[in-house]
This record gives C-alpha cells, sequence and structure tokens, in this order.
C-alpha cells in the first residue's frame, strides 16, 4: 500500500481505539478526522528502504529482553548490596552505519537497558556518548563497547536493507 491510505487506515485505527468502540458512526467521524488530518499536516515523501526481517527481529528481541532482565539483575544489586555505588564512565561508540534511524534505534535499545544512559547521538559522526554504570575496569568498557557495536548489528540485520546490511555486517549474512 503507497499513498495517503496507510496513514488513513492507521489514524482511523487509532481513533476507533481511543473511542473504545466500533460503530459505523465512528469510524466514518474517524475516516474523516484522519483525511482532515493529513490534508491540513501533509507529511514529507520520504521513500521506503527498509525491511523486517521475522527471524533476525525476533532475534534481536529475544536478545534485548535478556539483556534488560540481566541488567535490572546487576542494577538491583548495585543499590542493595553494601560496597555503595560502582564507578561510572562516559563512554563513546564509533557506529559503523550513518542511517540516522539505525542509530536511533540502536541508541534507545541500548540506553532502555538499565545501567545505561545515552548523553548524546551525532549523526553526523555516527557516534553516541553513553554514562555507563559499573566500569570499574577497561575491560568491562570494552565490553560494554563491544555489545553496542553488537546490538547496532543485530539491528542492521533486522531493518537495514541490503546495501547497508553488507556495509555494517560484512558478507558474513546471505539471506
Amino acid at each position: 500500500m503507497s499513498g495517503p491510505l496507510p496513514m488513513v487506515v492507521g489514524l482511523t485505527l487509532i481513533w476507533v481505539l481511543l473511542w473504545g468502540a466500533v460503530s459505523p458512526t465512528i469510524v466514518v467521524g474517524g475516516v474523516l478526522a484522519s483525511v482532515l488530518v493529513i490534508t491540513v499536516f501533509p507529511f514529507p515523501r520520504a521513500p521506503w528502504t527498509w525491511v523486517i526481517r521475522p527471524w533476525p527481529t525476533l532475534v534481536l528481541a529475544l536478545r534485548f529482553l535478556w539483556d534488560l532482565v540481566r541488567a535490572s539483575v546487576e542494577v538491583s544489586w548495585f543499590s542493595l548490596r553494601p560496597a555503595g555505588a560502582p564507578p561510572s564512565a562516559l563512554l563513546r561508540v564509533q557506529l559503523r552505519t550513518r542511517s540516522e534511524l539505525i542509530m536511533t534505534i540502536t541508541s534507545e535499545l541500548v540506553c532502555l537497558v538499565p545501567g545505561s544512559l545515552l548523553v548524546e547521538l551525532e549523526p553526523e559522526e555516527g557516534a553516541i556518548y553513553l554514562h555507563v554504570m559499573d566500569a570499574h575496569t577497561p575491560e568491562r568498557l570494552a565490553a560494554f563497547h563491544q555489545s553496542v557495536l553488537e546490538q547496532e548489528k543485530r539491528v542492521v540485520k533486522a531493518f537495514a536493507p541490503r546495501e547497508e546490511r553488507d556495509a555494517v555486517c560484512g558478507q558474513e549474512v546471505r539471506t
């Protein structure tokens, strides 16, 4: 589907969900409101070159959930242990992609995991700056740096077009 139809359908669906009931009046009202919104506030035309690959997306979601649970346990332990807060650090990670969408998704997935916080995203440089907990050794910082790059690779495998995926992941993926 292309053109305004997907937007009208999506906005109408949101309208019906907000009303909490389905009736012809509500659906027609939603269609009219949707057409009004996209007419008054037109969106710029942007080509959609991204894909959603089911298996890599599932791997990305499961790994994110694992990271979320593991980090939640670690942060809980840091707050309950008698030794106090662990040392923290500011970490710069140079991402391999130049796609702002991939950088944003990667940054969000990284900072949604407890123990890290996005400080700055520099799309021109392709870098993100993170505040990370438990940075007591250079090895620990290197491991966190590597985990961010691995998360970027999972995002690229799940959503990026083939050219972007090949550039970031190399020739290891052939699906």
